[in-house]
């Protein structure tokens, strides 16, 4: 075998063991009884005593190379190896960002890959924008991604993402009450107590003030408490008329300036508020989840919410730790993570599913 460079490791063999190997992902198509390794493959095989390679004694010495040539595969080397102790067919693609992943118990040249990894170290920031071109690309070759988040001891958490295009909730909504509320620092108050409780019956808008756990269809007369979002989305729909505490009216422009100075990203987060309550969903904090919204179809008190959301746009960045630990939640709570990136004129969403390969 051929020492390691630029291009790889050129390996030669009887033509069986060349199949076989490029059967099991490893390597180019074999011709005239050789075949090329990239370097990431050639350090595996390295390193498992199945290969000997000029000029290169041990694993150390493959991965030291490696990195002088190809630094970025690193992250790459230590995914790929966690799927091939998995016992999982994957092939390194040397010119993308990907590793392609086979069907458990298929060989290459049997069925074609159906999902592309895409290793993310957990510290590295990633803008949402990147990872959304990454899930509208698989999704165009038919295939899923899958994010494999490695942590600072080399685990490796893998989730699946997708496009997520939800078709909106049809639900029998009561017509919504006008009303009138103050704005008291980054909550409108309705003081109102029919006019408030009748709002919150409508659609579950708000919460009723001192209810701990308030129960659908009832009504409570007791001042109505409102989220910036909430009040927003209440004020576009021509339903809701805001004050503040000098009598003054707040419309909508003002209340957008009111929750971009007290929220973190607040305009983007409104725009996601709106985009979900439009389709029919109702949506309510959730940061005792880690996360901005929760999702619920029905409402609270009639079923339980199905969806998280955390809101973004395309130029923010994320450390994947963060949707590891948002996933991780997610799956312990029994709800789908929703990743909902708010860009010019439109929303884009992709839903995370935590996976075992």
């Amino acid at each position: 075998m051929e020492g390691g460079g630029e291009r790889g490791v050129l390996i030669s063999g009887d033509e069986q063991t060349l199949r076989t190997l490029y059967e099991e992902g490893y390597g180019g198509r074999p011709e005239g009884g050789a075949a090329r390794l990239s370097l990431l493959e050639a350090a595996y095989l390295v390193g498992r005593g199945e290969l000997e390679v000029e000029g290169i004694g041990d694993q150390a010495a493959a991965l030291e190379l490696l990195a002088s040539k190809r630094p970025d595969d690193f992250l790459k080397f230590v995914v790929y190896s966690d799927l091939r102790r998995r016992e999982r067919i994957v092939r390194h693609e040397e010119r993308t960002p990907f590793l392609r992943l086979y069907p458990r118990g298929s060989m290459r040249g049997e069925s074609a890959a159906r999902e592309l990894v895409v290793p993310l170290s957990e510290d590295e920031p990633v803008m949402h924008g990147d990872l959304l071109d990454l899930v509208a690309y698989a999704g165009r070759l038919r295939k899923k991604l899958v994010f494999a988040i490695v942590d600072d001891e080399l685990d490796v958490t893998y989730y699946r993402a997708e496009s997520f295009l939800p078709m909106g909730v049809a639900r029998v909504r009561a017509g919504l009450p006008k009303c009138s509320g103050r704005l008291i620092h980054d909550k409108v108050v309705i003081w109102d107590g029919p006019s408030g409780g009748s709002l919150y019956r409508a659609d579950f808008w708000g919460h009723p003030m001192g209810v701990e756990k308030p129960k659908p269809g009832l009504l409570y007369e007791v001042p109505l408490v409102l989220s910036l979002f909430e009040a927003i989305y209440l004020v576009s729909l021509g339903v809701l008329s805001v004050e503040n505490v000098g009598g003054k009216p707040c419309d909508r422009n003002l209340l957008l300036e009111r929750v971009e100075e007290l929220r973190v990203g607040g305009r983007v987060k409104a725009k996601v508020f709106s985009f979900w309550r439009s389709k029919g969903y109702v949506v309510k904090p959730a940061s005792k989840y880690g996360v901005d919204f929760m999702l619920y179809e029905k409402g609270p008190g009639l079923d339980h919410a199905p969806y998280l959301v955390m809101a973004s746009a395309p130029g923010w960045k994320i450390l994947p730790v963060e949707l590891l630990r948002a996933g991780r939640v997610a799956t312990s709570v029994r709800k789908d993570l929703v990743v909902s990136v708010a860009g010019e004129g439109r929303i884009r969403n992709y839903k995370l599913e935590w996976i075992k390969p």
